[in-house]
């Protein structure tokens, strides 16, 4: 391990195609794993989340395109 101090900031990723957790496609917050697993679609799309529709709403997969159902 180095104890030379160096110019170089860490800096968070603040983008949001660096990572790699699935996104609600209608307002683009990030949800977990499980979630895109419980609420999204065939391909674990997430297309509704609970900032942006209610959980009947999501259950119902409303939001949900036809033929991605």
């Amino acid at each position: 391990m180095s104890t030379e101090l160096t110019d170089a900031k860490w800096t968070p990723m603040t983008a949001r195609e660096h990572t790699s957790a699935p996104r609600c496609v209608n307002c683009g917050t990030q949800v977990t794993r499980q979630f895109a697993r419980v609420f999204g679609d065939n391909r674990d799309v997430v297309h509704a989340c609970p900032d942006c529709a209610t959980y009947r709403e999501m259950k119902t997969s409303d939001f949900i395109p036809e033929d991605a159902r």
